[in-house]
């Protein structure tokens, strides 16, 4: 008798499909600097000011003026940047601890350890990537809703870990089991 496809559990592998989805979908976003427009951005700095012409400012709206355009001029220059290198780096780590751990056959408690350690640092990098979209959000002037969908990607690779990482338990008995002796 089959299992229905929508009561079946993800296979220990839907970590591999789930996490170059969530690769191939937050690189995207990288191309789109985060989805910071300068244009957009430009509009909205002129909104705050009532949509007055620059020369119709006063003194203080100028500075003011000034001050916040340079800021989306650094945004452009070097934070985009920045963020996007450490973004690509947390998804190129998640990675590697993922398929680091799925190289090991756990044979002995050592290797149970070791593969569970890389489990845990591809959570920790998972983790360290909801940190960098979140500051991403509060410093960039990009619309919020569109990074939910991230954070709950994110979140299912963490969920798909840790059931992959409980999975290996059967591992652990079998390790602690004494061999069979033959007899003699």
């Amino acid at each position: 008798m089959s299992v229905p496809k929508g009561k079946r559990k993800p296979s220990q592998f839907e970590v591999f499909h789930h996490l170059t989805f969530l690769r191939k979908d937050i690189t995207d976003l990288l191309l789109r600097d985060f989805g910071y427009s300068p244009e957009k951005a430009k509009e909205k700095l002129s909104r705050r000011f009532g949509g007055k012409d620059y020369d119709d400012l006063s003194g203080v709206d100028k500075t003011l003026y000034d001050r916040i355009l340079q800021k989306h001029g650094s945004f452009e220059e070097w934070f985009i940047i920045g963020e996007r290198e450490i973004v690509i780096d947390c998804l190129r780590k998640i990675g590697e601890h993922v398929y680091t751990a799925n190289s090991i056959y756990p044979t002995c408690m050592r290797e149970l350890e070791e593969r569970r350690l890389q489990q845990d640092l591809a959570i920790g990098q998972c983790y360290r990537l909801v940190q960098e979209l979140q500051y991403a959000i509060e410093t960039l002037p990009v619309d919020v809703n569109v990074y939910l969908r991230f954070a709950a990607q994110i979140q299912k690779e963490i969920d798909l870990i840790k059931g992959w990482r409980k999975s290996d338990n059967k591992f652990k008995r079998a390790i602690s089991e004494p061999p069979p002796t033959l007899p003699m």
